[in-house]
C-alpha cells in the first residue's frame, strides 16, 4: 500500500515538473519593438539640420555586460567657442603664437620635386598623389629617406622648421626666433608686449666674421669674438634691436593656425578667444537614452544596426514585459525543479526498509 501511493505521489509530481518545463520550452520572450529608423556603419542622418555620422557599430553579446553591442554617434559643431591662456613671461615660437608684420616669423613652401637639402645629401620632395595627404617624403635615388607630417620638424636650409600644413599642391613650412609674452604689473592692462628672444649659438654660426662661441669677462659680460683679430664686442651690441609686437586687447593673432582674438589682458598672462569646428561623440550603448540636438531618443540595437527611437517610454514598456517574462520563467524552473525533488525523494522515503 506504501509503494502504491508513493507511485502516486511520483506521478503527481512528475507530471507536474513535465508541464512547467514544457511551458518554458514553448515559451517565447517578449522583443523590444520601437518605431524608428535603422542606421548601419557610416550611415548619416540629420536632426533639425544637425549632420549625425553612425561609426564604430559592434553587435556585441545582445544580453548586456561584457562584449554588449555598442557604437557612436559624431557631429560636427562647425562654429565651437574656444579660450586658450598664454601666462605672462611665457616663451612661445611664433608657429604657435604670431601677430601681424612679425620680423622674425618665416615661412616656406615645398612643391612635389623640389630639392631639398637633408642629412647632407640631396632630396626630392614627393607629395602622395591623394586628395588630402597627411605626409609627405623625402625622397634619394628612388627611395624615401625620410617621412613627415604636420607638427613634424626638421633642419631646412639650416633653420629648425616646423611642418604646418600639407596639401596636394604643397607643404608649408614654418620657423622663427622665438618670442617673449610681457603683461604689464598693472591693475586693468589692456595690452602687452610680444619681444624677440635671440637664439645665440645660432646667429654666431650664421655669420662667419666671429667664433661660434661667447666669453665671459670680468665684469659678467658676455661678449662676441671676431674670428679675423680676436677682438671681441659685447653680445648686446652685436645683437640686433629685438622686434617687439605691442598688442591690445581685441587685436588678432594667430594661435596654433586659428585667427583669435585677445580676448583679455591681465598681469598674470593673456586669454584667447576663436570659434572653429569641433567634432562631437555620443556613446551609444542598449537602452540608453541620447539627446539630438535636443530630441531625446532611445538607443535598440538589431543585428548590425542600430535604431535610434522616439518611442522612450515604449521601450521601457517593452523592457517591462521582458521582465515580467523573465520573472515567470524562473518561478516555472522552480516547480519543475521542486517536483523533480519532490519525485525523487518519495521514491526513496517508499523504499526505506520498515522495522517491524
Amino acid at each position: 500500500m506504501q509503494r502504491r501511493v508513493a507511485a502516486i505521489y511520483f506521478a503527481f509530481f512528475l507530471l507536474m515538473g513535465a508541464s512547467a518545463y514544457s511551458v518554458i520550452a514553448v515559451a517565447e520572450e517578449p522583443a523590444i519593438d520601437v518605431a524608428g529608423q535603422s542606421y548601419g556603419q557610416g550611415d548619416t542622418f540629420t536632426v533639425d539640420e544637425r549632420e549625425y555620422v553612425v561609426g564604430n557599430l559592434s553587435a556585441g553579446n545582445a544580453s548586456g555586460g561584457e562584449g554588449a553591442p555598442s557604437g557612436t554617434l559624431m557631429w560636427t559643431n562647425e562654429s565651437a567657442q574656444f579660450t586658450a591662456t598664454v601666462a605672462n613671461n611665457t616663451t612661445v615660437s611664433p608657429v604657435r603664437l604670431s601677430f601681424s608684420d612679425q620680423e622674425a616669423y618665416y615661412a616656406a613652401t615645398l612643391a612635389e620635386g623640389d630639392t631639398v637639402q637633408f642629412n647632407g645629401s640631396e632630396t626630392t620632395v614627393s607629395i602622395p598623389d591623394v586628395e588630402s595627404p597627411s605626409n609627405f617624403s623625402l625622397v634619394r635615388d628612388g627611395n624615401a629617406t625620410a617621412t613627415f607630417a604636420s607638427n613634424d620638424t626638421f633642419v631646412y636650409r639650416g633653420n629648425a622648421t616646423t611642418v604646418t600644413e600639407v596639401t596636394a599642391e604643397e607643404v608649408r613650412l614654418e620657423w622663427g626666433d622665438d618670442y617673449r609674452v610681457l603683461t604689464p604689473n598693472e591693475t586693468d592692462p589692456s595690452s602687452f608686449r610680444m619681444v624677440q628672444q635671440f637664439n645665440v649659438s645660432q646667429r654666431l654660426s650664421a655669420d662667419p666674421a666671429v667664433e661660434n662661441r661667447t666669453v665671459t669677462r670680468d665684469d659678467g659680460q658676455r661678449y662676441v669674438v671676431f674670428a679675423s683679430n680676436g677682438t671681441t664686442r659685447l653680445l648686446g651690441e652685436y645683437l640686433p634691436a629685438p622686434d617687439v609686437g605691442q598688442i591690445q586687447e581685441g587685436d588678432s593673432l594667430t594661435f596654433r593656425n586659428n585667427e583669435t582674438t585677445v580676448a583679455n589682458v591681465t598681469a598674470t598672462g593673456i586669454v584667447l578667444e576663436w570659434t572653429g569646428p569641433q567634432t562631437n561623440t555620443i556613446e551609444l550603448s542598449e537602452g540608453a537614452n541620447v539627446t539630438l540636438n535636443g530630441q531625446q531618443r532611445v538607443v535598440h540595437f538589431q543585428g548590425d544596426s542600430v535604431i535610434l527611437s522616439q518611442e522612450v517610454v515604449g521601450y521601457q514598456e517593452d523592457l517591462g514585459r521582458q521582465d515580467y517574462f523573465t520573472e515567470r520563467q524562473n518561478g516555472l524552473w522552480g516547480v519543475t525543479i521542486l517536483s523533480g525533488l519532490a519525485a525523487m525523494f518519495v521514491i526513496v522515503f517508499a523504499y526505506l526498509p520498515v522495522r517491524g
